[in-house]
């Protein structure tokens, strides 16, 4: 696993930057902007990241790798993701590139760029690194309920659909509950939190009988250094493709609190227009009775992401949104996760003596 920390990013995201397209990348702007020296995007190329994004200001996105180079960068990043495990043609020579350059390149691809012939063989000769992150762990064990003695207080975000905020709003409430002295911390389930955290494991590429036990694995390796584990969300239950890894990170994580993610206006599943979303008190309901199979788990507040709303907008649709539930809610960009972490502290003050104390 390579550090990001303090090296020189350039994210390739051709094509496909934006809010929306390009998760992987706008994610570790968020957070890790001022480690990126430029985004690569020939459609928006001449254009400030911040004007496109809302954050990551005075970095540019330029046409190609080699528009790039005068900054100096030092690591290729690819920055968006792809429904497939099959890598464009049109993107071998910008890696080629990076690779000859000797720059470190970074994908969270299911295309292995390491197990390419010809890009193996160029890295040898250059020394760039290349890091798959989408690597499953070298050892891999199925769940055993091994977090079940443990004292710390597990925290899970779960989603009404993917892309909804569950990693953004794991990372809040972990900033926000070490901000008020809860000793926190972030267990990284994909690609782009594993780049902002530099630890974690990517569980879409696990084979899916061990999603459960890489799931647990992180929970344990986190328990001798945090009081909470906020362990990052990854699809919705109720999706049609990524219920399979949702369910195994329910049950391998055995939380004890969980968040669910919400994305204003959302009627339907991303990708699936023919399946609408279910309603929130149903979805809270689901996830409960989901997670009790190993322990009881209860929905403490919800998450709001209301990137389409001004800010007006949203506080009128974070009420709206408690008044249907009964329970906290936030959007955790516009407001903060503070109401959260409240909510959670709480909660914990209502698990057994052992835990909460």
């Amino acid at each position: 696993m390579l550090s990001l920390k303090n090296r020189r990013v350039a994210i390739f995201a051709e094509g496909r930057f934006g809010p929306t397209t390009s998760k992987v990348a706008t994610s570790y702007l968020r957070y890790c902007h001022p480690d990126c020296v430029a985004v690569i995007d020939s459609r928006l190329a001449g254009q400030d990241v911040g004007a496109v994004i809302g954050y990551g200001h005075g970095i540019p996105i330029v046409e190609s790798l080699d528009a790039a180079l005068e900054r100096r960068p030092d690591v290729f990043m690819i920055g968006v993701g792809l429904f497939s495990n099959a890598l464009p043609v049109e993107w071998r020579s910008q890696i080629v590139m990076a690779l000859k350059r000797g720059m470190d390149v970074v994908s969270g691809l299911h295309f292995r760029i390491a197990g390419d012939p010809e890009f193996k063989t160029i890295a040898s000769t250059s020394g760039s690194r290349i890091w798959d992150t989408k690597e499953p762990p070298e050892e891999l064990v199925t769940s055993a309920a091994r977090v079940g003695p443990l004292d710390n207080y597990i925290i899970h975000t779960v989603g009404s659909d993917c892309r909804v905020g569950k990693k953004t709003t794991a990372l809040e409430i972990t900033h926000a509950a070490c901000g008020k002295g809860f000793n926190a911390g972030f267990a990284a389930t994909g690609q782009s939190g594993i780049y902002i955290s530099g630890s974690g494991v990517a569980v879409d590429a696990v084979p899916a009988d061990f999603i459960a036990g890489v799931s647990e694995a992180l929970v344990l390796q986190n328990a001798p250094h945090h009081d909470w584990i906020v362990v990052e969300g990854q699809g919705s239950i109720s999706h049609p493709a990524y219920s399979g890894v949702t369910l195994g990170l329910l049950h391998g994580a055995m939380p004890h609190a969980l968040i669910l993610c919400h994305e204003a206006g959302l009627q339907h599943h991303k990708d699936w227009p023919q399946v609408p979303l279910r309603p929130l008190n149903e979805l809270i309901a689901l996830y409960e009775q989901l997670a009790s199979h190993l322990r009881p788990a209860k929905v403490v507040g919800l998450s709001v992401n209301c990137a389409s709303l001004g800010k007006a907008e949203a506080t009128d649709y974070v009420h709206q949104i408690e008044e249907e539930t009964g329970l906290p809610a936030t959007d955790v960009i516009y407001f903060g996760a503070d109401r959260l972490v409240d909510a959670l502290a709480r909660h914990r003050q209502h698990l057994p003596e052992k835990l909460a104390a």
